[in-house]
């Protein structure tokens, strides 16, 4: 523990609080291994001063929050009155090098604390907008998405439809394949969220939000198949699809930029 701790606690944790700084000094003192000279540092600071640091923090640690999931904090601040409030005044927001706002961990850390409070669809769908976030911000994504915007995409720099037959597809790195036990992707999510399995393709796209594609059972279980390994055919045969039916799905998911062919930039 530092004085670095126990003024992060004084902001925004029940671990302590202006009144016991006051009253048992010498506790606080020890609890957090202070010197005589931080204690004194943090006795002097008015009380009121706290109260209004703290005030600001919250605020900007509920922003932060809502970043990563905007449509997750809308719902659980209109239905779930107090439970946001409860978790952004009592807990410590800390940066970390790879993610120095705080707003992936921070949701990550409110997720958790909401569980078993809120509907478990509310939780699926918090998940869902974090995906969404972590992918909008993967240098990796982002430097192929880039690269297929100014470049044009893999499928349509003269693969057609015989890379179908014989070239080796693979997902791409602009997409992550995700898994719920509620649809996410319904009409009126997040205020309902049918208790249904569904199965998401999300896509980086340069300067634009990230796309969401629902996959059926079939199309889910052929595209993990498309790891690199296997040529498209292959695939099909695995997945226990009709060649023909299988080629179609392929080259519609090639087409939608789901998938490339081995090689590509992001390879």
């Amino acid at each position: 523990m530092t004085v670095i701790d126990a003024l992060a606690a004084l902001l925004a944790s029940p671990l302590l609080t202006a009144t016991e700084l006051h009253e048992d000094p010498e506790a606080v003192r020890a609890r957090f291994d202070l010197s005589e000279e931080e204690l004194e540092l943090l006795a002097g600071v008015p009380d009121e001063a706290y109260a209004r640091v703290a005030l600001d923090v919250a605020a900007k640690h509920r922003l932060v929050v809502a970043q990563a999931m905007p449509d997750t904090v809308t719902e659980v601040t209109a239905r779930h009155r107090g439970l946001l409030e409860e978790y952004v005044t009592g807990t410590v927001r800390r940066p970390h090098p790879d993610d120095p706002v705080g707003a992936q961990r921070a949701a990550e850390a409110f997720l958790e604390h909401a569980a078993g409070r809120i509907p478990p669809g509310l939780v699926e769908f918090g998940r869902f907008e974090l995906e969404r976030f972590r992918l909008r911000r993967d240098e990796i994504a982002a430097d192929a998405a880039r690269y297929w915007h100014e470049n044009g995409d893999p499928w349509q720099r003269g693969h057609g439809e015989a890379w179908i037959d014989h070239g080796v597809p693979v997902v791409p790195a602009t997409v992550l394949v995700v898994s719920y036990d509620y649809d996410v992707t319904a009409p009126e999510a997040p205020a309902h969220l049918p208790e249904v399995p569904v199965t998401v393709a999300l896509q980086r796209v340069w300067r634009e939000p990230v796309r969401a594609f629902r996959l059926d059972p079939g199309t889910r279980d052929l595209l993990a198949l498309c790891d690199g390994t296997r040529t498209g055919p292959r695939a099909a045969a695995e997945a226990g699809a009709h060649p023909a039916q299988a080629g179609a799905v392929l080259l519609a998911l090639a087409r939608a930029g789901l998938l490339v062919p081995r090689g590509g930039p992001d390879a």
